[in-house]
């Protein structure tokens, strides 16, 4: 495949390391055309900017690792985003506009297709509609509407095939429109992860929390946050009401009479409803293009009890490690470096571990169900990863 020539780079509103872009392509406006890194974009694409933005920002954005397979042919009147790791089979048609003769409307509407997601030969993805992370769109498709994350969809007009459960590990195959719901509607009460966040005074580093994670995800079904707020400051309150219009997947608790120390973590994990519990400290953001990862491991993780983290120099896709016992917990969290290792919890592991801190008045009650836990099921799994900026939660092993 002959490639456009490097004197061709500098056009382009950006365009990243590592790419190969057919040379034999229509491009009728590169200079508001995005490109990532390590991009692929094969022969005989046709992209145009019918009408080109006022301020020069970009109409076309293909994220990094982008694969584009032959005659991809790309329409933006308003904005088109291709998300990191998004694929498209060859002859596939993508237009902000529902028709060709529509003049694009109103030129802030955008189509974007997730992360992750794949979309198959001779599809067409028409209007300004957005298609969640890990979607599969069947060859042939026609979509006119949004598609949740995590959802197969085909036919014309594209209609539900399966959709991922996260409590059963599945893909659930649906019938109907009716049935499709119903299992959206029950993914949302039990997602797969819970980032349950105790407030602390902190309404600045919360805000700053909150946005690193809404950046990477919707309210999908799969991530729930949950705020507990120990009525610190109005403006921890003003934060939490905020995002609770915002957005379905995002609870807040403000109760003054929250006990201190290790119960407020215990606190914090009761209320998560996921499969998965994240402690969180609110004063660390999450690196961009770290939580779908993660999902992964805990979907190839369930039988496990615990989720070690070990946060790692060098920033990498998650490399995971399954271990068994409680003596070889206290090896790895004993030989870590300050501060201690964050962990995630199996939910329904935690809930039947809720009296055992009775009996074990003599360790914090937080690392006292941590230490239950493993003796009710002694599978954990250390995953070498990093995805915040300290690297470091509250739900930390001893």
């Amino acid at each position: 495949m002959h490639t456009i020539p490097p004197s061709l780079y500098y056009r382009f509103y950006r365009y990243g390391r590592g790419c190969r872009i057919a040379s034999d392509g229509v491009l009728s406006l590169p200079e508001q055309t995005a490109i990532g890194t390590g991009v692929m974009v094969r022969e005989g694409y046709r992209w145009e900017i019918p009408s080109p933005s006022k301020d020069g920002s970009p109409r076309i954005l293909i994220g990094d690792r982008c694969e584009c397979s032959r005659f991809l042919t790309i329409i933006a009147s308003g904005k088109v985003e291709l998300k990191a790791d998004a694929i498209t089979g060859p002859h596939v048609y993508i237009n902000d506009a529902r028709q060709d003769w529509e003049k694009g409307g109103n030129p802030s509407d955008t189509l974007i297709i997730g992360e992750g997601s794949w979309i198959g030969a001779h599809s067409s993805i028409l209007g300004p509609v957005k298609i969640g992370k890990g979607c599969v769109v069947g060859a042939g498709s026609v979509v006119l509407r949004d598609v949740p994350d995590y959802c197969v969809v085909a036919g014309n007009p594209a209609e539900f095939r399966r959709i991922y459960e996260p409590s059963s590990g599945e893909w659930i195959r649906v019938d109907s429109e009716a049935e499709a719901r119903r299992v959206l509607e029950r993914r949302s009460r039990e997602p797969l992860l819970s980032i349950c966040i105790p407030g602390r005074n902190q309404a600045v580093e919360l805000k700053r929390c909150l946005e690193s994670i809404y950046a990477q995800m919707d309210d999908d079904g799969l991530i729930e946050v949950c705020v507990l707020d120990d009525a610190s400051s109005e403006e921890t309150a003003e934060v939490g009401h905020h995002y609770g219009q915002l957005h379905r997947s995002f609870r807040y608790h403000r109760d003054p009479d929250l006990a201190a120390g290790g119960s407020v973590a215990s606190q914090a994990a009761d209320r998560g409803r996921g499969k998965f519990i994240m402690l969180h400290e609110p004063g660390d953001s999450f690196m961009p293009n770290t939580l779908l990862p993660f999902l992964n491991v805990l979907h190839t993780h369930p039988e496990c009890a615990i989720i070690l983290i070990q946060p790692t120099l060098i920033r990498s896709n998650p490399q995971t490690e399954r271990l068994e016992g409680l003596s070889e917990f206290f090896r790895l969290t004993a030989s870590s470096s300050s501060p201690p290792l964050p962990v995630v919890l199996n939910r329904k592991d935690w809930e039947r571990t809720a009296d055992s801190v009775q009996a074990t008045n003599f360790l914090d009650p937080w690392v006292s169900r941590q230490h239950a836990l493993l003796q009710l099921n002694p599978q954990f799994c250390l995953c070498r990863y990093t995805m915040t900026e300290a690297g470091r939660h509250i739900g930390s092993a001893p």
